[in-house]
C-alpha cells in the first residue's frame, strides 16, 4: 500500500502523480492522517522531476511513515507574471510553503532531492520565521549546501536530446523517455525551466539561522555535480544533529541502490519516529 495523506488536495501533492489517490478537498482543509503513522514525510522532487518520482516509496518505509509527495506550482523565468506560474526560487518557495503550512502542524519531515533539497531548505525556513512548528528532520539528498555557490546550467546550449542523454547519464530517465519524443521534449523543457529556476536563487550575504531540526545529508558516492565537501557543508545550517553519508551510485544514487537507500533513509526517519511518539 502506497501511504499518503488520504484528502491532500491536489495542488499540494501529487498533481501529477497518477500512482497516488488523491481525494478532492477544499483548497484550505486539513487531511484526515493516516492513523498508522506517526511521521509524515514531504517528498520534493529534482529538477525535470515531478511527484510521480516517489512513488512506491510508501511500500518501502513502511506504515510508520506516511509519504507525501509535494507537485509544485509550474515554473518557468519565460512566463514572468503569468497567473499561477513562478519565475524565481523565492516565488516557488513561497507558493509551496503556503499550501503545506495547513498540514504541517503535526509531526513531519522534509525529504528533498537535488532541487527539491533547496526548496524544502527555503520552505523550512520561512515556516519556521513565520513562528511554526519546524521539522522533526531535513534530509537532504544529492545538492550542495544553500550558501555554496550554484554550479551552472549544464543544458545550456544543449539539443534536446543531448539534455536527454545528459539525464540518462545521471540515471534521471529510462528507455521510455528515450523511445517517447513527445515526452522527451515535455521532460527537457522542464528540466531547464527549473534549472533556471534554481539559478534565481540567493542565499542572504548575512546567512540564515540555523534550522534548530536534524539535517541529515545523503551524497552518491560518484556525484559527477555534488563534490562531498559543498554537500558536507550542509552541517552550518543546523543548530541540532547533523549527519553526512555517502552511498554507491551518482546523483540519483536513491534509483540505483533502492535498498541502501531505504535501509539508510529508514534508520534516519526510525529515529525522528521515536522522538515524535
Amino acid at each position: 500500500m502506497f501511504h499518503t495523506a488520504a484528502n491532500i488536495p491536489a495542488a499540494t501533492a501529487a498533481r501529477t502523480a497518477k500512482s497516488v489517490p488523491v481525494k478532492s478537498a477544499p483548497a484550505n482543509s486539513v487531511p484526515a492522517r493516516n492513523e498508522s503513522a506517526r511521521l509524515r514525510l514531504f517528498c520534493f522532487h529534482h529538477a525535470g522531476g515531478s511527484a510521480w518520482s516517489f512513488s512506491g516509496w510508501g511500500q518501502w518505509l513502511g506504515r510508520g511513515v506516511e509519504v507525501v509527495p509535494v507537485s509544485m506550482p509550474p515554473r518557468s523565468v519565460h512566463a514572468a507574471g503569468a497567473p499561477g506560474v513562478v519565475s524565481t526560487m523565492d516565488d516557488l518557495v513561497r507558493e509551496v510553503t503556503s499550501q503545506l503550512t495547513p498540514f504541517l502542524d503535526e509531526p513531519y519531515a522534509f525529504y528533498g532531492h537535488s532541487m527539491g533539497a533547496l526548496v524544502s531548505y527555503g520552505v523550512a525556513q520561512r515556516h519556521i520565521a513565520a513562528g511554526r512548528r519546524p521539522p522533526a528532520a531535513l534530509v537532504a539528498g544529492a545538492h550542495r549546501a544553500p550558501h555554496v555557490q550554484a554550479a551552472p546550467d549544464l543544458t545550456v546550449g544543449l539539443s534536446d536530446r543531448a539534455s536527454l542523454e545528459l539525464m540518462l547519464g545521471l540515471g534521471g530517465a529510462g528507455r521510455l523517455l528515450r523511445e517517447n519524443p513527445e515526452r522527451m521534449r515535455d521532460v527537457v523543457a522542464r528540466l531547464r525551466d527549473d534549472l533556471r529556476i534554481c539559478a534565481t536563487y540567493r542565499h542572504p550575504e548575512g546567512g540564515r539561522r540555523p534550522l534548530p531540526c536534524p539535517v541529515h545529508v545523503l551524497l552518491g558516492r560518484h556525484d559527477p555535480l555534488v563534490p562531498a565537501a559543498d554537500a558536507e557543508a550542509w552541517r552550518l545550517h543546523t543548530s541540532a544533529r547533523f549527519s553526512f553519508r555517502t552511498l554507491p551510485g551518482g546523483h540519483f544514487f536513491n534509483r540505483e541502490h533502492k535498498d541502501l537507500f531505504f535501509a539508510e533513509l529508514g534508520r534516519i526517519l526510525g529515529s525522528v519516529e521515536n522522538r515524535t511518539v
